[in-house]
């Protein structure tokens, strides 16, 4: 078995004070990474839900446009009808029935697709903020993950211009990061 390397210790206030800028840089990407895996999934099942909706509303479509032909199909057959007779007016009267319940089917079907077009939307709009905090979260992640290389080149050069550019990009993506958790 190999053994497990030690862990050097920061022997002097200056690397400890990165070592501990690091940390704290590696919490703050962990909250923020959460927080963008979550908007992600969110973005993902809203995108979802409102694909749904839309196929829910042409399949609603395609009902009213099928009531819609059978509605000039029976306006057609019953001009075709005589105008006269007992049969003919039996014929007329029950396809008078069925021009009538075509077009309120048709009707209803029309009035059921604005709602469910407005729903859709909604999912639309809430998966997009969803995606603009992902991003957001990303950018953010990104700036804090070069902090920490930055921090820790500063660690091995002794060089403090490092560590002040590391807190500078640490800032920066912390705020960005907050920004993700007000949009």
């Amino acid at each position: 078995m190999s053994e497990t390397p030690e862990i050097p210790e920061a022997q002097d206030p200056f690397s400890k004070q990165v070592a501990i800028t690091i940390a704290l840089l590696a919490v703050i990407i962990a909250v923020v990474e959460n927080k963008g895996d979550n908007a992600k999934t969110d973005a993902i099942i809203k995108t979802s839900e409102a694909a749904n909706r839309w196929g829910y509303y042409q399949s609603k479509s395609i009902k009213q446009n099928l009531y819609e032909t059978e509605l000039e199909v029976l306006s057609h057959l019953k001009n075709a009808v005589p105008l006269e007779g007992v049969e003919a007016s039996a014929r007329r009267i029950a396809l008078t029935a069925s021009i009538d319940k075509a077009n309120a089917t048709a009707k209803r079907y029309d009035s059921e697709k604005g709602d469910i077009k407005k729903e859709a939307e909604q999912f639309e709009a809430a998966a997009e903020a969803n995606g603009k905090i992902n991003d957001r979260c990303d950018q953010a992640a990104l700036a804090l993950q070069i902090a920490v290389v930055v921090c820790s080149v500063a660690i091995l050069s002794r060089w403090r211009l490092f560590w002040y550019i590391g807190l500078g990009l640490g800032l920066a993506g912390t705020v960005i990061g907050i920004s993700a958790f007000r949009l």
